[in-house]
């Protein structure tokens, strides 16, 4: 749990296996596969809101490998329906 509290980002990309990217907006939006069960969907969505403005300001930083996870679908050709639906991700509310 100390390494969560030095690194919300890592603990959440590696240890959560989340995508934490920022929208259009600069709001926070994580990305779940269908493997990720309530209680990793919670405890991810928990750290996200607790560290918002440090995540925020470490992904526009890093530029968040230059796009979205939107951009990226709109170039695969996927539609916000299908990824909403797939339950690939969850914004962060």
């Amino acid at each position: 749990m100390t390494e969560m509290c030095q690194d919300p980002l890592r603990y959440l990309v590696e240890r959560l296996c989340c995508q934490v990217y920022l929208d259009g907006g600069g709001n926070i939006r994580l990305g779940f596969s269908r493997r990720h069960d309530l209680k990793d969907m919670m405890t991810a969505q928990g750290i996200a809101h607790s560290n918002a403005r440090v995540l925020r300001d470490r992904l526009r930083r890093d530029g968040a490998a230059g796009q979205d996870g939107a951009s990226r679908a709109a170039e695969a050709g996927v539609g916000w329906a299908e990824r909403l639906g797939s339950g690939e991700f969850c914004p962060l509310v």
